[in-house]
C-alpha cells in the first residue's frame, strides 16, 4: 500500500504537535538548562518541520494524487503474514514481557520475524541471539534501562 506523502506529512505534523503540547507541561529541572522535555521536544519539532516539508513536497510534485494505492504485494499472503507477525509480535511483547522477560521473549520474536521476512533459519537464529545480546548490553548495562527479567529474575545482576 502506498500512502500519499501529503497525508503522511500531515500525520507527522499532528504527532509532533501532540508531543510538543505534552512536553510543554513537563517540570523544569532546577539549576539546569536541560530538562526532561528537551529531547522529546527537539524530536517533536523535527517531526513538525520534516512532516510539513513532506506534506508540501507531496502536494507540489507531479504524479498521482491518490491518497491510497494498493500495490501487488498486498495480494501476497506471505507479505501480509510478515506484516501481521510484526504487529502481533509487538502486542505479544507488550503483554508477556513482564512474565517471560526480555532475554527470553526478544530472541523468539526476532527469530520469527526473520523467518517471516524470508531469512534462512540459521541466519535468523544467529541474528536474533546477537541482536538480543547487543540490545540488552546497550540498554540494560550501558544506559541503565530496566528491561524485564521475567523467568530469569533469580539470575538478575
Amino acid at each position: 500500500m502506498k500512502i500519499h506523502d501529503s497525508l503522511l506529512g500531515l500525520l507527522f505534523v499532528m504527532i509532533g504537535a501532540a508531543i510538543l503540547f505534552t512536553v510543554a507541561g513537563y517540570p523544569k529541572m532546577p539549576g539546569q538548562d536541560v530538562g526532561p522535555a528537551m529531547f522529546p521536544g527537539v524530536m517533536a519539532a523535527a517531526l513538525v518541520v520534516f512532516g510539513g516539508t513532506l506534506a508540501l513536497r507531496g502536494r507540489m510534485l507531479p504524479g498521482s494524487h491518490r491518497l491510497f494505492e494498493l500495490r501487488e504485494w498486498s495480494q501476497s499472503p506471505r507479505h501480509i503474514l510478515a506484516g501481521l507477525s510484526v504487529v502481533l509480535g509487538c502486542a505479544a511483547y507488550a503483554l508477556f514481557s513482564t512474565a517471560f522477560g526480555f532475554l527470553i521473549l526478544a530472541p523468539m520474536l526476532l527469530f520469527v520475524w526473520h523467518l517471516a521476512f524470508g531469512v534462512s533459519a540459521r541466519t535468523s537464529l544467529v541474528s536474533a541471539l546477537l541482536t538480543t545480546i547487543v540490545t540488552w548490553g546497550v540498554f540494560y548495562k550501558g544506559l541503565g534501562v530496566p528491561l524485564p527479567w521475567g523467568l530469569l529474575k533469580q539470575y538478575a545482576f
